[in-house]
């Protein structure tokens, strides 16, 4: 039974659940790179489901328009210069050193060729690379992804500004940003330079274009938290959610060419609107109003702890790290899953933690 006592009712302790989502989040992006199912054991149907585990990454974007909007959405006149201190000493020190690392590294020990790869290290360290199909998986292979957050944050004051005016917006800027995105693959894929916006699948799946949806679904859920978080009572939201998002999973593993190969329209469909919105805001609502032992269990110290550190886990679960573990120590998937937590932990308090603090008390 979920603790009645009134600290357990602090808005804060809700508020936990979310940094504790960001290690599942984490988590199952690592399952989805490391698949533990074998096809020759288990049915190909269960890899298939675990392959679909880059939702996890939709679990990020949603959570990063919630708690964006959260914060800075209802400020009147926004400080930009703070804000993006704020957001810049978050994202980039960890991720410019690992970036950093990880080139050096593959210049010493791989086929060395200067000029190619300053050209890449610098598309990987400006985020330009999340705009190039052929660069997207380069250096750190999942920080594509980082590119799409940060176009969201550069954006969202504007994007906060226009739904203040009309929240008609939450629906009409998203499908003006996707239609810029395909005005640009249809401009941009006849040059084919480097696979810039390559292709419509592309811009859907690796792009702030085609996957805005997801942060205006958050956006749109902070809204509706600070205005009926006191009225709406729900007591079913937490465990509706949790097999709603398992149902998607389900349907997205059950495409005939699979999300990860074909990446037909559907499974884009169910993977940037469905799934967001009747699962994973859903979740959140629940997590944020209802006393679950799901709630309670993401509230701990341990997941909050691993919620904090699971950005850093994020960056290197897959990259130079994780070779070395592979390669030098065990090939056990599980193995590699403890010992980059642990490494990802003693980062976050030795290096993340304490550059965050020190970069916005100094640019501040």
């Amino acid at each position: 039974m979920i603790n009645n006592s009134s600290e357990s009712n602090k808005p804060e302790n809700y508020f936990r659940a979310l940094t504790g989502i960001r290690a599942i989040a984490a988590f199952i992006v690592f399952f989805h790179h490391f698949n533990p199912v074998s096809k020759n054991i288990f049915s190909g149907e269960l890899y298939n489901f675990i392959k679909e585990f880059h939702m996890g990454v939709t679990v990020f974007f949603v959570l990063s328009g919630f708690l964006i909007a959260f914060r800075y959405m209802d400020v009147g006149k926004l400080n930009f210069r703070k804000y993006m201190i704020n957001r810049i000493a978050r994202i980039y020190p960890m991720y410019f050193l690992l970036t950093t690392f990880t080139f050096i590294i593959f210049y010493f020990f791989q086929q060395k060729n200067t000029a190619n790869d300053l050209a890449l290290y610098f598309y990987n360290i400006t985020f330009l690379k999340g705009f190039f199909a052929d660069l997207k998986f380069t250096g750190i292979a999942q920080g594509w992804s980082l590119t799409v957050e940060e176009l969201f944050y550069i954006t969202a004051p504007l994007i906060f500004i226009a739904i203040r005016k009309n929240k008609l917006n939450l629906i009409l800027l998203p499908m003006a940003i996707t239609g810029f995105g395909l005005l640009i693959v249809l401009i941009a894929g006849k040059i084919d330079y480097q696979g810039f916006f390559k292709s419509n699948n592309f811009m859907f799946i690796y792009t702030f274009f085609g996957r805005c949806s997801e942060f205006f679904i958050g956006i749109a859920l902070s809204i509706f938290y600070k205005k009926y978080k006191n009225r709406i009572n729900t007591n079913w939201s937490t465990y509706s959610a949790i097999v709603i998002i398992i149902l998607c999973i389900l349907e997205m593993s059950l495409q005939k060419k699979g999300f990860i190969g074909g990446i037909p329209p559907s499974g884009i469909l169910i993977n940037n609107l469905i799934l967001p919105f009747f699962g994973i805001a859903l979740l959140f609502w629940g997590l944020l109003t209802e006393k679950t032992i799901v709630q309670k269990l993401l509230s701990s110290d341990l997941f909050v702890l691993l919620g904090k550190s699971s950005y850093i886990f994020y960056l290197i679960h897959l990259g130079v790290i994780q070779l070395v573990i592979t390669n030098r120590i065990s090939g056990n998937y599980f193995v590699l899953f403890v010992l980059i937590n642990i490494i990802s932990i003693l980062l976050f308090k030795m290096l993340e933690e304490p550059i965050n603090l020190y970069l916005r008390k100094k640019l501040s």
